[in-house]
């Protein structure tokens, strides 16, 4: 049996061949495991600012819901007033609306969110204040950011979309589900004619009118007439 070995003159090539292949399979697997811990590093980069995104867009489609208030503010005494307020928010069918007002107060013993505004002005496709009065609904009011009521006091006047005016010295407006209730007289006027009740509220959108207290009403029968084809009736509610 023959055996066959390698020349003696050829181990020490053979050595230094081996020597010089190991660092430069490590140094390869090394770059290999580098690039794959990068590449793995930017996949959850990507996915944070993904899910970061969307989870800005969920907090902002809540403070719409919600309410929120801007404006300039300074310190007056122990109250807090702010200049040309502004506060949004959206109704239950996720209507945007507006509040703002000349100035707004928040005293130090009122009620959480709870703002008391001058001159106050709504930006709502529910209630529009009449083009003369540059969309003024009253001379004062106050505004309840949590529960999204707004009271309006003092020379209260708005139209509905329905083609309704009304003036009175109490409104107050629900935001939420578009609905407005007024504790003081009313005098209101409109397409089917005239009418003045103690109290009274709108609801469904402005399609629904209820009068209640002393109602006298003047209806047109005839709007090609109106002088001698008015109507009165009085009644209660």
């Amino acid at each position: 049996m023959t055996s066959l070995t390698a020349p003696s003159g050829l181990e020490p090539l053979q050595s230094a061949a081996h020597a010089q292949w190991e660092p430069r399979r490590a140094l390869a697997l090394d770059v290999a495991r580098r690039r794959t811990a990068f590449v793995r590093g930017m996949r959850l980069f990507f996915t944070a600012g993904a899910l970061t995104i969307v989870g800005l867009l969920v907090v902002q489609l809540v403070l719409g819901s919600s309410g929120t208030v801007a404006g300039e503010t300074e310190a007056v005494s122990t109250d807090v007033r702010m200049t040309n307020p502004r506060f949004t928010g959206r109704d239950e069918n996720l209507t945007p609306y507006a509040v703002t007002a000349d100035a707004a107060i928040r005293r130090r013993d009122a009620a959480d969110g709870v703002t008391e505004l001058e001159r106050p002005r709504l930006d709502y496709n529910f209630l529009e204040a009449g083009d003369e009065i540059s969309r003024v609904l009253a001379e004062s009011g106050r505004y309840d950011l949590p529960n999204r009521i707004l009271d309006l006091y003092s020379d209260v006047n708005f139209r509905t979309r329905a083609g309704y005016s009304f003036q009175s010295d109490h409104a107050r407006i629900f935001l939420r589900d578009e609905r407005v209730v007024g504790e003081e007289a009313v005098e209101g006027t409109g397409p089917m004619g005239t009418i003045r009740a103690d109290s009274y509220e709108i609801s469904d959108g402005g399609n629904h009118i209820i009068f209640s207290g002393n109602v006298r009403a003047r209806l047109i029968q005839d709007r090609t007439a109106p002088e001698t084809a008015a109507d009165s009736e009085e009644g209660n509610q």
